[in-house]
């Protein structure tokens, strides 16, 4: 009587993780959303991700991103007042400034032709600031 008992109970614990979908302990999902398991006995342990937001490196990656997430794909810098919309045409070489600190210069284009050269000052590979150097080739102030 108790050699029965023991197969059916041997039995049945080898076979109700079959006919749910499970093998050995383990729960079967689709490839994308498997929990992660650890390494200690086959015991699952759900993992919660979240994404960072990395901040973009250098002044092509700050532009690439302020015109990915404006709605004109334009690059827009307020100058006395106004809202300029512009477009990177050329970029200068990077002038080390000292102290981990560099300079950028960057023509962009309006819709009306201007070129406006944008100065971008970055430390430590991020952009710090931003302001119009020069309008046509002259001191903005001049205009």
């Amino acid at each position: 009587m108790n050699t029965q008992i023991l197969i059916a109970a041997v039995v049945t614990s080898s076979i109700s993780p079959i006919a749910f979908g499970q093998m050995s302990g383990s729960y079967s999902q689709p490839q994308a959303q498997q929990p992660a398991q650890s390494s200690t006995g086959g015991q699952q342990k759900t993992t919660a991700t979240t994404t960072k937001t990395t901040m973009p490196v250098g002044v092509k990656g700050y532009l690439d991103s302020q015109i990915a997430s404006s709605k004109d794909k334009k690059f827009h810098v307020a100058l006395n007042g106004k809202d300029l919309a512009l477009t990177p045409v050329k970029f200068h070489e990077d002038q080390k400034l000292g102290g981990n600190k560099s300079s950028t210069a960057v023509d962009m284009k309006s819709a009306d032709g201007k070129i406006y050269e944008i100065d971008f000052v970055s430390s430590g590979g991020q952009v710090t600031s931003a302001s119009v150097g020069k309008v046509n080739g002259k001191s903005p102030s001049s205009q």
